[in-house]
């Protein structure tokens, strides 16, 4: 990967990083799929707001790495300058 010229999903792929998710994230999850499966009587409906579910967990995650990735090299810069 040119260092000029790189891709963030390149980076997100890469198995180095790991992928990093707080307990209470974890669990906020766990209680709105919970919360789902209580109140949605028609499994096929719950089954399409968790995949739903899942597909934004990831775009979050993706987004909330890019803004960490950018902020990481911002402050390196500044810090060069000083």
């Amino acid at each position: 990967m040119d260092i000029n010229d790189f891709s963030f999903d390149a980076l997100l792929e890469c198995d180095v990083f790991a992928r990093y998710e707080s307990i209470e994230t974890r669990c906020a999850m766990n209680s709105l799929f919970e919360y789902i499966e209580k109140n949605v009587s028609d499994v096929k409906t719950v089954n399409m707001i968790h995949g739903a579910l899942s597909d934004c967990r990831s775009y979050i995650f993706n987004d909330a790495f890019k803004q960490g990735f950018c902020f990481a090299v911002k402050t390196i810069k500044f810090m060069l300058k000083i």
